[in-house]
């Protein structure tokens, strides 16, 4: 402040000034208060899709890319710091922390932090699963039964079936157009990259619409509002954060598997090999749908070592140890809906 002619503080100017640092004050509080309701929805909606560091458009200074790739000292394609599987496991493996699931061992926590007791995972495991298939109840006369159990074990179990995820060559059973010569399917690479997109991408558990090496048209599934990756109840395949899930799903895994996906049962397809197929596009918890009956992941149901009970591939080529992804033993399955 500054004297006027008789000592005394010009108050007029200090009150003025006063008055614009506090106007602009005020505006600066409402332009942070702006942008923190900006920065929240945001940061609301990017959350609500996808989820972790698999956000689609993670803007312009992401700080999740050195998660997985390096600029100069990238050990894999793409930069990557590690190859394909490995990768994967550093934050979804069984000693890992950085991601709430554990699709090795088949678990699920309720944080990234794994605290708390794991729970069975909902696509099952790539090495163990926790899906009590001997004891499934709740069949009845008639029809599906929606309200049928498949239990949960306390202790994981060695898996019997699992989607490949080491790169290696697998056999896409019915993979291409229906054939009057015998075709099983054309033969890929499948990794977890093969199904999900790291990046992100709005897609119901990040799943590519089209599946590397599948050459189908793209599928979306829309994705779940809230994450709930664990179960009590492997035959209750709804997600309720995710409505068209079960809608969909059959058509997602139809992008690889083309000629298992039928609208109707005891019809001839014309196919060589896929002839006469079940229903399995039914749009239901209970009904005929490829998740309905298989697990995404690793499956520890058994069947018998007889040949006439074992899961056999498409080829005819006896498989007593392959539970094929199914969710109860031997054919269990069939009679959650075919009871007699």
């Amino acid at each position: 402040m500054t004297a006027g002619k008789r000592g005394r503080p010009r108050k007029r100017s200090v009150s003025i000034l006063d008055s614009t640092r506090a106007k602009e004050n005020a505006r600066n509080l409402a332009l942070l208060a702006l942008g923190c309701v900006v920065l929240l929805f945001a940061t609301a909606t990017r959350s609500a899709a996808d989820n972790g560091p698999h956000i689609m458009g993670a803007g312009a200074t992401p700080d999740t890319c050195a998660l997985c790739h390096r600029v100069h000292t990238a050990q894999s394609p793409y930069l990557l710091k590690q190859a394909g599987e490995a990768l994967c496991y550093t934050c979804h493996g069984a000693a890992a922390a950085g991601a709430s699931t554990d699709v090795k061992d088949g678990v699920g926590y309720a944080n990234a932090l794994r605290s708390g007791k794991p729970l069975p995972l909902r696509g099952g495991g790539f090495k163990y699963a926790l899906i009590d298939s001997a004891h499934p109840s709740g069949q009845q006369s008639g029809g599906s039964d929606p309200g049928g159990l498949v239990p949960v074990t306390a202790e994981g179990a060695a898996i019997t079936s699992a989607h490949s995820v080491d790169s290696s060559s697998q056999t896409a059973w019915g993979s291409g157009p229906v054939s009057t010569e015998v075709d099983y399917g054309k033969t890929i690479s499948l990794s977890c990259g093969s199904c999900h997109d790291p990046h992100g991408n709005g897609n119901y558990r990040i799943l590519r619409p089209i599946p590397l090496e599948s050459g189908a048209s793209g599928v979306y599934v829309p994705d779940a509002t809230a994450k709930v990756y664990t179960t009590d109840n492997y035959w209750d395949v709804q997600d309720q954060y995710a409505p068209g899930f079960i809608e969909d799903i059959s058509g997602w895994c139809a992008t690889c598997h083309t000629r298992y996906l039928s609208d109707t049962s005891y019809t001839e397809s014309g196919d060589a090999v896929f002839t006469d197929r079940h229903i399995s596009d039914q749009k239901a918890q209970g009904s005929a749908n490829c998740i309905q009956c298989h697990v995404a992941h690793g499956s520890n149901a058994s069947v018998e070592e007889a040949s006439s009970m074992a899961v056999h591939s498409p080829n005819a080529v006896p498989a007593a140890s392959d539970s094929r992804l199914l969710r109860v033993d031997d054919k269990g399955t069939c009679r959650m809906c075919h009871y007699e």
